[in-house]
């Protein structure tokens, strides 16, 4: 099997580690994508305009009837002729992406002939309430049919598939993964006290909801002494969060970390009693999985999260866990429980520990896709 995994934008560890033991796999990545070009150790292959405009002048009608042909976006079309050359190589007899640029390229070159399998690794928030707008109408009437295997990273996904007539037997289910080794619970569990620790992670925006996290504070403040509060990440909210946590009284009683760097993270994770995604359904997306809340499983830590998309499902549905989006009284009833019931806060700790080792490990389902990919190549042969 040779696999090519395409990120133009955003590879992150949590997404390269599922392909760590994956000799056969190479990474096809944008120039521009600065840091998914340092993050995984597999062999990468950098695409570059460069290359492509070298193809233009070797070939310059062709490259005029591709950009007459695309209809998705030209100045996005993912290196065409670079992939095609690899592809009419024997470069790759198996492509795997979770980009619409690449997937309708990649879908062009099926089109044309091109002997590979094609594999979309959903990245699509839930409920897809944007499938009708026009990009996203090219996606699924042109590069859809062409897709040889969907991967679903939740059971919720794999049923909106179902339901936007995919055929059951495209479709695998396959959760991401994160790396067990290094967010496990701290050597020495953290003593029930008076003090209590929330911690939020993730993009300061505003379908991450954390004003509802602010306004539960306000209400447990004066049940719980020893709150505190630590957001970790940056984003377009941050300065009004901050009026926000002053204008409730609270700001002594808030943390903003900005960036933080990913081996860090277990650190941060491992001083807190409770982990929160207080996440809210957007225009045009919700929570699909939440990579943050299966590493704060992985510490041991309760995770608290909405009734969003795939969250529920990745708490394993645990009715403690889980709050309506927006409702901060539900929310600090919540963290309320698990700070005034210490074997409460034990069983859910227990809980979500147990289910990320179950599963949510990047070496296990990594094992998973390679399995996967490797009978569809075998199908083909």
């Amino acid at each position: 099997m040779k696999l090519a995994v395409f990120k133009d934008h955003g590879i992150g560890r949590f997404f390269a580690q599922l392909f760590d033991d994956i000799r056969e796999a190479t990474i096809f990545i944008s120039e521009k994508n600065k840091s998914g070009q340092n993050i995984s150790p597999r062999p990468k292959h950098v695409v570059s305009r460069r290359a492509q405009f070298r193809h233009v002048l070797r070939a310059p009608l062709k490259a005029w009837q591709r950009l007459r042909e695309n209809d998705f976006d030209h100045k996005r079309d993912f290196h065409f002729f670079e992939l095609e050359e690899a592809a009419r190589t024997g470069a790759f007899d198996v492509a795997l992406t979770g980009s619409e640029h690449s997937l309708y390229t990649l879908a062009s070159l099926k089109a044309k002939g091109a002997n590979f399998k094609l594999v979309y690794w959903v990245p699509f928030t839930i409920p897809f309430v944007d499938m009708f707008a026009e990009r996203s109408l090219i996606i699924r009437e042109f590069a859809f049919p062409h897709i040889d295997s969907f991967v679903a990273i939740t059971r919720t996904c794999a049923e909106t598939l179902r339901l936007e007539g995919i055929p059951a037997e495209k479709i695998v289910h396959i959760y991401p993964g994160i790396d067990l080794g290094a967010f496990q619970p701290p050597p020495e569990p953290k003593a029930c006290g008076e003090d209590f620790h929330i911690l939020f992670v993730g993009k300061l925006t505003s379908w991450k909801g954390c004003y509802s996290l602010l306004y539960a504070a306000k209400l447990l403040l004066p049940e719980i002494p020893g709150l505190r509060i630590t957001l970790v990440g940056r984003g377009a909210q941050r300065e009004g969060l901050e009026k926000a946590a002053k204008l409730l009284g609270i700001a002594d009683r808030i943390t903003f970390t900005g960036f933080v760097d990913y081996d860090r993270m277990p650190g941060f994770y491992g001083t807190a009693d409770v982990f929160v995604l207080p996440s809210i359904p957007a225009l045009n997306l919700a929570e699909q999985f939440g990579y943050v809340v299966a590493e704060a499983m992985a510490c041991g830590l309760p995770a608290v999260v909405t009734r969003v998309g795939g969250l529920p499902e990745v708490v394993g549905d645990e009715p403690n866990l889980i709050f309506t989006p927006g409702d901060y009284r539900e929310l600090a009833d919540r963290l309320l429980a698990i700070y005034r019931d210490p074997e409460l806060r034990r069983r859910l700790s227990a809980h979500c520990l147990e289910l990320a080792r179950a599963r949510y490990g990047a070496r296990q389902n990594g094992a998973l896709l390679r399995e996967h990919l490797q009978a569809l190549v075998s199908q083909q042969r």
